[in-house]
């Protein structure tokens, strides 16, 4: 058996200690590729804004993916009013940038404060089909019965028809938010259906007729769905949200 001299032990120590060094090796957010980050940033953006800020005081990497366009395009707005009246040049900067880069919510927001507050029907139609094209479901179903209220109610019917039968279940709520969001506004243009389209049936439908009117209870919308025709379907949600902009429901 051959003997080991001091300065083979302490090669052989060496060797042992780098070896252990990199077996726990953990990388840093700086060895992280940057699109995973602002991957990462952005799944947090969408949930919340507050967490976005607090990962923006943490480290550098954060504070500088935080400025990426698609952040802006994916964070939430929650904690942001409706219509912000008294907002620090920061938020301003900030909700002005979402809207810049496509923010789907900032979209629907501006959308329904032009239709139906500021009168800009044309403007707030292009906010909220912007909107709509990237999946936003409440602008979609704004968008749907602004069309189906004005000239184009082909297109309003073929957007509002789809919606119900692909987002059947999500619908409900969908109402509810727009309910919060409207009246946190000031209305000036309520939608005056002066005729709306003709029911498809041989025989008219009669499930939901009222002596006032298509029924609009938010509950019961949905219930009649299988018997109405669609045309009958999309005229209740137009009685429901005209009923509801004029706060009867």
């Amino acid at each position: 058996m051959c003997s080991r001299g001091p300065a083979s032990m302490a090669i052989i120590k060496a060797t042992r200690t780098t070896k252990h060094k990199r077996k726990f090796h953990c990388p840093t957010i700086n060895s992280l590729p940057k699109e995973l980050l602002i991957d990462v940033l952005g799944r947090v953006a969408s949930v919340s804004f507050t967490d976005v800020f607090n990962a923006k005081l943490s480290c550098k990497d954060f504070l500088e993916v935080a400025e990426e366009d698609y952040i802006f395009q994916h964070v939430s707005l929650e904690k942001f009013p409706i219509i912000p009246c008294r907002i620090t040049k920061e938020a301003s900067y900030f909700l002005n940038r979402c809207e810049q880069f496509g923010n789907p919510e900032s979209l629907f927001r501006q959308g329904v404060i032009d239709y139906f507050s500021w009168m800009r029907m044309e403007s707030g139609l292009e906010f909220l089909k912007r909107a709509s094209e990237k999946g936003h479901l409440e602008a979609t179903y704004v968008y749907g019965i602004a069309l189906l209220c004005s000239q184009s109610k082909q297109e309003g019917l073929k957007i509002l028809s789809f919606l119900k039968r692909t987002q059947s279940r999500g619908l409900k709520e969908c109402r509810k938010r727009i309910r919060i969001v409207i009246r946190c506004m000031w209305i000036r243009n309520f939608i005056i259906v002066k005729q709306q389209a003709l029911c498809s049936c041989e025989k008219p439908c009669q499930v939901l007729k009222k002596i006032r009117g298509w029924e609009s209870n938010n509950n019961e919308l949905d219930e009649d769905d299988d018997t109405l025709c669609e045309v009958c379907s999309c005229n209740c949600e137009v009685t429901w949200f005209s009923d509801m902009l004029r706060g009867k429901v």
